[in-house]
């Protein structure tokens, strides 16, 4: 199981990106787990996820989410804003699982 927090605004347009990452998951066989949290609730969350995504109307945020997410040690990148604002979650899932395999390949390194 794969367990991805995106950092959003109030998640209500994440909302739509996380249905359609669990669409694609589910397609593609993945197993996924996705919530969206404000910037104010992630941080008390950062130690239950694999992976961390910032929505790009935050991006404002990210050293901020980038260093607690490095504290963690949890991959963190930002949403191509491309791919957020069309909503496509297979877009997005195919970012998570790199972002992952290049996180796991550097811990075996």
């Amino acid at each position: 199981m794969i367990r991805v927090i995106i950092v959003c605004s109030w998640g209500m347009s994440t909302s739509l990106l996380v249905d359609s990452m669990l669409a694609a998951a589910k397609a593609s066989g993945h197993e996924l787990a996705v919530e969206a949290l404000s910037a104010g609730e992630y941080a008390g969350q950062v130690d239950t996820c694999d992976i961390i995504l910032i929505a790009p109307q935050i991006r404002h945020l990210r050293k901020s989410i980038e260093k607690l997410a490095m504290a963690a040690h949890k991959p963190v990148a930002l949403i191509e804003p491309f791919h957020y604002a069309t909503m496509n979650g297979q877009a997005v899932l195919e970012q998570t699982l790199r972002l992952l395999t290049i996180a796991r390949e550097g811990k075996t390194s």
